[in-house]
């Protein structure tokens, strides 16, 4: 799977939701999502976001909490990285949420309820200030 199979769009009407679609090839794209065959809950899946030098577009990524491996990369534009991170921390305190929608394009979308997402610059260092962190969350 390649960055350039999917694509994202951030939507911050009311639960803010981030949407990755993928355009390859559906069953290689679940299997990735799958651990022991089993689709993954929200705790079971981490997502981050890592700046590049040119810092548009950064690159999503949605890992394997346990074992780290990533299920994929996408690409995401700052502007709706800001977008969305704003939308979350704006909502009330114990419901700052966002729901990571994954569509592998068989009609059957992936669906988590997320709290955290971790923002890195381009040299790796984590962003406090843009990324959505739980309260209680040590890192």
């Amino acid at each position: 799977m390649r960055r350039e199979e999917f694509t994202t769009h951030v939507d911050t009407d009311e639960l803010p939701r981030l949407t990755v679609s993928f355009a390859g090839t559906t069953d290689v794209l679940r299997e990735r999502l799958a651990e022991d065959g089993q689709s993954p809950d929200a705790s079971d899946i981490d997502v981050s976001y890592r700046r590049t030098p040119a810092d548009d577009p950064g690159v999503l990524g949605v890992a394997h909490r346990l074992t780290g491996e990533f299920a994929f990369e996408a690409p995401l534009a700052s502007s709706d990285l800001h977008s969305l991170v704003d939308a979350t921390s704006r909502r009330e305190e114990g419901d700052r949420r966002y729901q990571l929608r994954i569509e592998p394009g068989d009609g059957d979308p992936v669906v988590f309820e997320k709290e955290a997402l971790l923002v890195y610059d381009g040299d790796g260092n984590l962003d406090r200030e843009h990324s959505l962190i739980p309260g209680g969350v040590e890192l």
